[in-house]
C-alpha cells in the first residue's frame, strides 16, 4: 500500500523531473516510450486504444501532452480515447497516478501500461501516433464493450454498460467507466491558461469482472453529479449536457511488468486494455447513420462466392468501417476504414444449402457504432448431381455426375449394403468427393461383399439418395 511519503516523494520527484525537461523540451533528450512486443507497427486496428495522461496544473510541460492528445483525438485519425489525470485537482485522477507508480509530469501511459511516453515537448503528437498504432496493433481477447447514455438533465445521466465475451472460455478483467469533462468547467487550467481537456472527474463504475464465455456483463445506474466531488470539497453537481464524456475500458486481468520511466525505473503491475467505448453526452449524434441493406445476389449454390455492398454516412464525416453478418454464424469481422458515404464491398461463400439473410453495422474510427440494417435474403442451394449404381464383382460403384452449372466441393458420400441370409451382410463405406467440376463425373465405390441372400443397397452422395435391390451369390453381386 503506498503511503502519504510515497505521495511527497512523488511530489519532489516530479519537480526535480519538471527541471530535467528543460532540456527534454529543447530536443537534446530522447522521449522515453516503453516496448511491449516486438508486434509491427500497422494502422490495422484491433481495438480502440485508450491513454492516460498523468498531468498537474503547476507543470510547466504539460501542456505539450495535453494539446496533442486533444489534437489526435480530435483528428478522428485512429479508434481513440484519452483522459487528463489532473494529480493536484481532484483525488480519483491522484489515485489512478499512483497506481502506475509515477516518475514525473507528464506522462501518458496508453492501454494501461504497454506503452508509455515521458516527458513534454514541441512535436510530441508524433510519438504518441506512434505508440497509438503500436498498441493498436496488439492481440486482444474478443470481447465487445457498448454504452449507452442518457442525459437526465441536473447533472444527471443513465448509463448502460455491457461487455460481451465472444471467447471458448472465461474472460476476467476490470472494467473502468470514466466521467470525463470535454473541457473543464472546474477551474482546472494548464499553464498556458488552457482549461483541461477530457479532465477526470470520477468513476461511474470500477470493478473486477467475470464473463463466462458467450455470456455478457451489464451494469445500468444513475450518475448525478451532485453525490460525486473531487476530494477538495467541490462536487460535480454544475455539469452540462454537451461537455462530458463517458469513456468504458476494460482491462485484462493478465499483469505484465511496466515501468513509469522506462526501460527499467519505477515499476509498477501493469494490466492492458482490451477495448474501449466513448459517448459524447447530449452532443451531436456521433455514430454513422444505420447502413443500407446490402444489396447482392438473392440465389446462389454453396462454394461459390457472391459479393455485397453497402454504405453510410456519418454526422461529423468521420471514415467508417463495416461488419457485415451473414446469417451462417460467421461475420467479415471490421472492414475499411470507409470514407463517409463512400461504397464497401465484401464477398461471402456458403459452405451448406439453406437461407439465409446478411446485414451490416456501420462504425466510426472513434469506436461510435450504428444499429444494423435491414435484412438482405439469400436462398443458397446445394449443387445438383446424378448418381448412377452399379455392380462390378462383389463391388457396388457409384458414378457421380455434376449436372450443375458450377463446381462442387467437399461433396459427402455413403454406401450400404444390408442383408443376406441370416443378416449377415452388413457393409458401409464413406467419403468425401473433395471437388468435382461443373459436367465431370467421377466415382465412389463399397468395399467388397461376400454372402448369399437378398440385399438393400443405399447410396446417398450430397444431397441425391439413390436405393437398389440386389442378390449376393458368394462372390458375385447382381442388381434387380
Amino acid at each position: 500500500m503506498k503511503t502519504r511519503i510515497n505521495t511527497q516523494r512523488l511530489l519532489i520527484v516530479s519537480l526535480t523531473c519538471l527541471m530535467m525537461l528543460t532540456t527534454y523540451a529543447a530536443g537534446s533528450m530522447t522521449q522515453t516510450t516503453q516496448p511491449a512486443s516486438t508486434t509491427p507497427q500497422t494502422k490495422a486496428f484491433t481495438h480502440a486504444v485508450f491513454a492516460e495522461d498523468a498531468t498537474a496544473t503547476w507543470c510547466g510541460y504539460c501542456h505539450f501532452a495535453r494539446a496533442a492528445l486533444d489534437a489526435i483525438y480530435q483528428s478522428h485519425d485512429y479508434p481513440f480515447y484519452y483522459v487528463c489525470l489532473v494529480d493536484d485537482m481532484d483525488t480519483h485522477a491522484h489515485a489512478r497516478t499512483l497506481d502506475y507508480n509515477l516518475y514525473g509530469f507528464p506522462t501518458v501511459f496508453f492501454d494501461g501500461g504497454n506503452q508509455v511516453v515521458v516527458g513534454g515537448w514541441t512535436g510530441a503528437e508524433a510519438a504518441y501516433r506512434s505508440a497509438i498504432t503500436t498498441t493498436g496493433a496488439r492481440t486482444v481477447s474478443d470481447i465487445d464493450v457498448n454504452l449507452n447514455v442518457n442525459w437526465l438533465g441536473n447533472a444527471a445521466m443513465d448509463i448502460s454498460t455491457s461487455v460481451t465475451n465472444n471467447e471458448a472460455s472465461t474472460y476476467t478483467g476490470h472494467i473502468r467507466v470514466y466521467v470525463v469533462e470535454c473541457n473543464s468547467s472546474m477551474g482546472w487550467k494548464d499553464t498556458t491558461g488552457h482549461v483541461y481537456t477530457m479532465a477526470l472527474l470520477d468513476y461511474a463504475l470500477n470493478q473486477d469482472i467475470s464473463i463466462n464465455a458467450g455470456d455478457s456483463f451489464t451494469n445500468d445506474q444513475t450518475w448525478d453529479g451532485h453525490n460525486y466531488n473531487d476530494g477538495h470539497g467541490h462536487n460535480f453537481g454544475s455539469i452540462q449536457s454537451g461537455n462530458i464524456e463517458v469513456i468504458a475500458v476494460v482491462y485484462n486481468s493478465q499483469s505484465h511488468q511496466g515501468y513509469a520511466y522506462p526501460p527499467s525505473s519505477n515499476p509498477f503491475t501493469a494490466y492492458w486494455v482490451d477495448d474501449a467505448a466513448g459517448v459524447l453526452v447530449g452532443g451531436s449524434p456521433q455514430a454513422p447513420d444505420t447502413p443500407a441493406a446490402p444489396s447482392g445476389p438473392t440465389t446462389g449454390n454453396v462454394n461459390v462466392g457472391y459479393s455485397f455492398s453497402t454504405s453510410t454516412t456519418d454526422p461529423q464525416d468521420d471514415q467508417v468501417l463495416y461488419n457485415f453478418d451473414f446469417g451462417d454464424g460467421t461475420t467479415s469481422g471490421w472492414i475499411g476504414p470507409y470514407a463517409s458515404g463512400a461504397t464497401a464491398t465484401t464477398s461471402h461463400t456458403w459452405n451448406h444449402a439453406g437461407t439465409f439473410n446478411v446485414k451490416v453495422q456501420a462504425k466510426d474510427t472513434a469506436e461510435h457504432t450504428s444499429g444494423w440494417s435491414a435484412n438482405h435474403g439469400i436462398v443458397i442451394s446445394a449443387g445438383t448431381v446424378s448418381v448412377d449404381v452399379a455392380a462390378s464383382k462383389n463391388i457396388i460403384v457409384g458414378t457421380v455426375k455434376n449436372t450443375g452449372s458450377v463446381d462442387l466441393t467437399n461433396i459427402a458420400w455413403s454406401i450400404t449394403i444390408k442383408g443376406g441370409m441370416l443378416g449377415f451382410i452388413n457393409k458401409a463405406n464413406q467419403g468425401t468427393i473433395d471437388s468435382l467440376a461443373a459436367g465431370a463425373s467421377t466415382t465412389v465405390q463399397s468395399g467388397h461383399v461376400f454372402g448369399f441372400g437378398i440385399v438393400r443397397i443405399k447410396v446417398i452422395v450430397g444431397g441425391t439418395t439413390v436405393d437398389k435391390q440386389g442378390i449376393a451369390l458368394g462372390p458375385i453381386l447382381k442388381l434387380r
